[in-house]
């Protein structure tokens, strides 16, 4: 859910995101900052939409059992965790995904390996 709040949010708010833009980048020449908001916009949407999709359906595979899924989901959320701090470097305006989300990545990861049912779910057929 927070994969689409984000860029949604960013979207409803195209003077925040302008801001947090010049803020970051304050050589940029405000006659290009309309077109910078528009390419922050579809870059998020498009990284955000291939997220959730990997997300899914590494989520689904790894329900059936799959240890390979296993294995890729926990590296998906390791590098969306690790790619999440460029929003927050971005500005504390965007705390309110980044904190949450990385929160659900790290329980996701505890799930997948700690509890011995799990570690017993993929464990190789004997």
């Amino acid at each position: 859910m927070l994969y689409v709040a984000l860029p949604v949010a960013m979207a409803m708010n195209r003077g925040s995101t302008g801001a947090s833009i010049m803020r970051n980048n304050p050589s940029l020449d405000p006659a290009d900052l309309g077109f910078a908001v528009d390419a922050a916009l579809v870059y998020t949407f498009v990284l955000h939409a291939v997220s959730a999709a990997l997300a899914i359906w590494f989520t689904v595979k790894a329900l059936k059992g799959r240890r390979w899924a296993r294995v890729a989901l926990t590296g998906y959320l390791l590098l969306a965790a690790l790619g999440s701090f460029t929003s927050a470097a971005a500005g504390a305006e965007y705390y309110w995904a980044v904190i949450p989300t990385d929160a659900i990545h790290l329980v996701m990861i505890a799930v997948l390996w700690l509890p011995r049912s799990a570690r017993r779910f993929f464990a190789v057929p004997a």
